[in-house]
């Protein structure tokens, strides 16, 4: 055998080496933890509260498939002058509104500029009511809302510019409880508030004429 033969048969046996070596052992994929899965909304249409919703925010009274009647305003709520052109409250005509198994006592449409953005409704519940039924309602109503915060008497949460609230008072001691719930748009409702700011800085003091 040559010397060049010699000096060759180690190169390639070092190459055979490096060639027949096992492969590397890969580890294992880490497995990543699966997000958290949405909200699964199981309440019955009459139950939810979106089902108060007759149309989306920002539909027009035309769109509303029912009759209305009368402009109203809330309880407890004043208009300043000039407001009339930006927001009627409509009462629902005919059949009452049928939510979580009550007639609701009343049932109000508010448009802003004549896209609706409010929506009120009161229910008189029974007497003899269980004293849990408005926080079992509530918790149910708040599944997957941001912004969520309730006591006995209260709930409320958020649901992208969607706000919804419900309270339970006593008006008189012999009747049943009310419960109140409002769905609102945050923003069209930010606006509104702060146009009614504006004209009440703009508004001259009682009494005094400009």
């Amino acid at each position: 055998m040559s010397m060049r033969l010699q000096r060759w048969v180690p190169v390639v046996c070092a190459a055979g080496l490096v060639a027949c070596a096992a492969p590397a052992v890969q580890p294992a994929p880490v497995a990543l933890p699966a997000p958290p899965a949405a909200a699964v909304r199981t309440l019955p249409v009459g139950e939810d509260w979106r089902s108060l919703l007759p149309v989306p925010f920002g539909g027009t009274v035309s769109q509303i498939p029912f009759a209305l009647k009368e402009v109203l305003l809330f309880q407890g709520e004043s208009r300043p002058p000039g407001e009339g052109d930006d927001q009627e409250c409509y009462s629902k005509s005919g059949a009452p509104l049928h939510f979580h198994g009550y007639d609701a006592d009343d049932y109000v449409l508010c448009f802003f500029h004549e896209r609706l953005y409010r929506v009120e409704a009161v229910l008189r519940l029974p007497k003899d009511v269980p004293a849990d039924t408005f926080i079992q309602w509530c918790d149910q109503w708040l599944t997957g809302l941001g912004a969520a915060d309730r006591n006995a008497d209260h709930c409320e949460g958020r649901e992208n510019d969607s706000t919804f609230s419900a309270g339970m008072t006593y008006d008189t001691e012999i009747a049943g409880p009310l419960v109140t719930l409002v769905v609102f748009d945050q923003p069209t409702r930010d606006l509104y508030e702060q146009r009614l700011q504006e004209r009440a800085e703009k508004a001259p003091p009682q009494g005094k004429t400009p």
